[in-house]
């Protein structure tokens, strides 16, 4: 490995150690500040958290140290060797080669998935999870993964042969469609492979959400329940999908926890999103940003292969072996790139929580639902500044219960 690349390495790594030191000092800070300001937050609180920080920091190393030990290791070349044996074409080169680095990857992080999304949600009763229902989601999720990326590999990999100095800017435009293809069908095909939905329109609380939709000029948004309360006891509701697969869909614990006053606050909010279009600008945007992002893998993935001296075991960015290599690139862009994702994210979040205050007149209901959504999911009311500017998608408790006070 030249010494460029090598250099380059060790001082991302210790960035990388420095910030996660940063990231817990100020976090363990910020905890002592809140004990004081808010003393009725009970210790288990803050001992989730910082369980969860524990894991964060573990997580946040593998992600890269994974796919460089299987490029330094030379076991991504031989795995590929093996794909790529008996002269097979590149579409079952990338299946193979792709079913045995997903199940390589999926022991590697085992353990801390496991530790951080089960045994630590028991520990802080969060969870209603059976550990059959653990690996039956963990599993599902696996292989859904494995096979659409095995089916769909060969595609950028042939753009990349054939077009080695164009492939980033086709595959960022091919993106808009594929991210608006992927919000159309998740809801109707995928979300149903894990939980199950129902729909809530005929019950009174649903007559109430449908006034709610005609109020807002999207009545032909479905409203849906998922059955949430058989892996958490947490609370949540989401928006999704675009044309006839939109939908909001409340957890059933949010339902169950929260009285009919806060359902409508919450299910507002996710109203305001639909009428603020964030859904279609977060897929524009989410294209742009990925042609943006498929340049510089294009340009760093090139640069680090130049300055490898083969100790991957290939030199050209088209060899199968490269897997992990995109993938490091991606990960290493990816995180530089959460500020900025989630600043988007929060003026988004900041956006929603105005239609909600106009569409239900009753900032009460929104400032209860947000006590109760942060105490009953163990979350503390802020973060510190440096974690909130790299993580949090959505303003702090603290920030949006001020928000509801002061409209």
């Amino acid at each position: 490995m030249g010494k460029r690349l090598s250099l380059s390495i060790g001082i991302f790594f210790i960035f990388l150690i420095l910030f996660i030191t940063i990231i817990l000092i100020s976090e363990y800070r910020n905890m002592d500040r809140l004990k004081i300001e808010y003393p009725n937050i009970p210790k288990e609180t803050y001992d989730y958290r910082k369980s969860s920080l524990k894991i964060w920091a573990i997580n946040l190393m593998l992600k890269f140290l994974v796919p460089l030990l299987f490029l330094t290791t030379g076991l991504s070349k031989k795995i590929g060797s093996f794909a790529e044996s008996n002269g097979r074409n590149l579409f079952l080169t990338g299946i193979i080669y792709v079913i045995l680095f997903s199940i390589i990857d999926l022991l590697i992080s085992l353990p801390t998935n496991f530790y951080g999304g089960f045994i630590l949600k028991h520990r802080y009763d969060l969870s209603n999870q059976t550990l059959f229902r653990w690996l039956e989601l963990t599993f599902k999720s696996f292989a859904l993964n494995t096979v659409v990326f095995s089916l769909f590999i060969w595609f950028p990999y042939y753009l990349i042969y054939r077009n080695p100095t164009r492939w980033w800017l086709y595959l960022g435009l091919l993106s808009i469609p594929v991210f608006a293809f992927i919000t159309f069908i998740s809801p109707m095909y995928i979300d149903p492979i894990y939980n199950k939905y129902t729909s809530i329109e005929d019950e009174e609380l649903g007559k109430e959400i449908k006034q709610l939709l005609k109020k807002a000029e999207i009545e032909d948004a479905e409203i849906y329940k998922v059955d949430k309360s058989r892996d958490t006891k947490e609370m949540n509701a989401y928006m999704t999908g675009v044309f006839k697969s939109k939908r909001i869909v409340l957890w059933d614990t949010t339902m169950e926890k929260l009285d009919k006053d806060e359902v409508l606050s919450v299910t507002a909010h996710e109203i305001g999103h639909y009428i603020k279009g964030h859904i279609w600008k977060s897929i524009i945007l989410g294209g742009l940003f990925s042609v943006a992002l498929m340049y510089l893998v294009y340009r760093t993935s090139n640069w680090i292969l130049i300055n490898s001296n083969g100790v991957f075991g290939f030199n050209r960015l088209y060899d199968i072996a490269s897997i992990p290599l995109i993938i490091l690139v991606l990960n290493f862009y990816m995180f530089f790139a959460n500020p900025i994702i989630n600043f988007s994210s929060r003026q988004m979040e900041r956006e929603a929580d105005m239609i909600e205050i106009q569409l239900t007149k009753n900032k009460e209901a929104a400032i209860s639902t947000m006590l109760k959504l942060y105490e009953g999911n163990l979350s503390i009311p802020r973060p510190s500044k440096l974690f909130k500017i790299w993580y949090h998608s959505h303003p702090t408790a603290e920030e949006r219960i001020k928000f509801f006070t002061e409209y």
